[in-house]
Parts: structure tokens; C-alpha cells; sequence
């Protein structure tokens, strides 16, 4: 098969755009720093396991300054404990979390697609989670599903998908702001 210089450099174009393109939805934490990207994704790994095993000592670990909103350790295990269960549940907790991209916004936004379980009925869609640098390490504020209709989560693979507007996590985690302390 011989191609003339003209088809060369068409197909040549079209795999440079496609493998930029591809880039771009393989790194989702683009926005942030370089040297700080891979710490991120092992402290957002961290986060969903603890939340997922509601290991609430641990969690708290991973929550930010603001997140916390002023609370002890002890305060945000029993807040936590109370507000996620088996029978009786306020909130989900999160399960699964696959980052697809970043968003800078006092911290950075991180959306991608979420797995979460409240009271046992399984939930799926994208999620946000809101991550700050602090302390010279990762900290989260909270997460939240943007959208949990069926199809969500396919809406992440097109790389001009943006979310409605940004939200405000200049506030402590849903739980603890509704906490009855």
C-alpha cells in the first residue's frame, strides 16, 4: 500500500489530534501541578477506601481544615457513625471513585465517576470531590454526586463535558454542618 505525501500527513494529523485528545482524558488531574498529581491520586485513594470501609478514625485523616469544621476526631466518629448505617442512613457512602478530570476552584475540583451505597441501595453517577493543598499534603472537603441518573457516567468521556456551575466548599462536610453537637 502506498500512501501519497498529502494522505501521510492527513493520517498523520489525525493520530497527533486523537492521542491529544486521548491525553486529555487520561489525565484527570491535568489542573494540578505536576510533581503533585501522583500524591493526589494515592491520598483520593486513601479517602474512598476509608470512606468505603467507614474507618472514620482514619478518614478523618484526610479531611480538611474547613472540611472538619472545628470538630475533634472523637466528635467526627460518632457525627459519621450516626449519620451512616446500614438501616438508617443520611448520606451515602462512597464505594468507587475513577477521577476523569480537574478543576481548579479555591483547591481543586476533581469530578469523575462515583460508586455509593446508603442503606444498602447501590448508587451511581458523577461525583465531585473537593481536594486542597494544606499542610504539605492532600486534604479533602467533602464529595457530592452531580448527576446519578443512569447513563452519568458515560457523559464523562467527552472531553467538553463541564459541570453546571462550581460549588462552594468554603464549608465544613454536609455531615458535620448538620451535625446536632
Amino acid at each position: 500500500m502506498q500512501l501519497s505525501s498529502r494522505n501521510l500527513w492527513c493520517v498523520l494529523v489525525f493520530l497527533f489530534s486523537t492521542r491529544i485528545a486521548t491525553a486529555q482524558i487520561l489525565e484527570p488531574f491535568s489542573a494540578v501541578p505536576t510533581e503533585k498529581r501522583e500524591l493526589l491520586s494515592k491520598r483520593l485513594d486513601g479517602y474512598v477506601r476509608a470512606y468505603k470501609n467507614r474507618e472514620w478514625k482514619t478518614l478523618y485523616g484526610f479531611i480538611s481544615a474547613v472540611g472538619r469544621g472545628g470538630i475533634d476526631v472523637q466528635t467526627f466518629v460518632v457525627v459519621m457513625s450516626s449519620n451512616h448505617g446500614e438501616d438508617f442512613a443520611q448520606y451515602p457512602d462512597l464505594q468507587t471513585f475513577t477521577a476523569y478530570r480537574t478543576r481548579k476552584n479555591d483547591g481543586y475540583d476533581i469530578y469523575g465517576c462515583a460508586g455509593a451505597v446508603r442503606e444498602g441501595e447501590p448508587f451511581r453517577g458523577i461525583a465531585e470531590v473537593h481536594a486542597v493543598f494544606e499542610h504539605q499534603d492532600w486534604f479533602f472537603t467533602g464529595w457530592t454526586f452531580r448527576d446519578s441518573s443512569e447513563a452519568a457516567c458515560k457523559e464523562l468521556l467527552d472531553p467538553n463535558w463541564q459541570p453546571d456551575s462550581p460549588l462552594n466548599w468554603n464549608r465544613p462536610m454536609e455531615e458535620i454542618a448538620h451535625a446536632h453537637h
